[in-house]
């Protein structure tokens, strides 16, 4: 049997390997945010919101088209609607089909700044 030398393992090389982590980690760091989210609060219904009390009716239909009590409703004009209506009112929102979640919470968010507690969400 003849004598045939080893072939040598060439060593592998690690700085690709650092150098893919090193790329990894700085593109979490850069996608990442830190920040606080606007953060809305949403009670369940065993919290209470005054059930004797006859809500008001708001539908986002769209972005643009909204009604209150079946009256229509300017997006601009909502705050000062809300604001007409009692200090201890119920409102309920009925998001239709072609409204999106930031119209609901556009709308929401308007109804908590105008003092507004008790704020009912249903939709499809």
């Amino acid at each position: 049997m003849p004598y045939r030398p080893r072939a040598r393992r060439r060593p592998v090389g690690l700085t690709s390997l650092i150098d893919v982590i090193f790329l990894l980690l700085l593109f979490f760091m850069l996608a990442s945010s830190f920040t606080r989210y606007q953060s809305l609060d949403v009670s369940s219904g065993a919290a209470g919101g005054g059930a004797d009390l006859k809500p008001a009716y708001l539908r986002i239909h769209t972005a643009d088209i909204l009604d209150l009590n079946g009256s229509p409703l300017m997006k601009t004009d909502l705050v000062a609607r809300l604001s007409g209506l009692k200090e201890n009112a119920v409102i309920a929102i009925w998001s239709g089909p072609e409204a999106h979640v930031q119209d609901v919470v556009d709308v929401m968010s308007a109804a908590r700044r105008t003092g507004l507690r008790t704020v009912l969400v249903t939709g499809n």
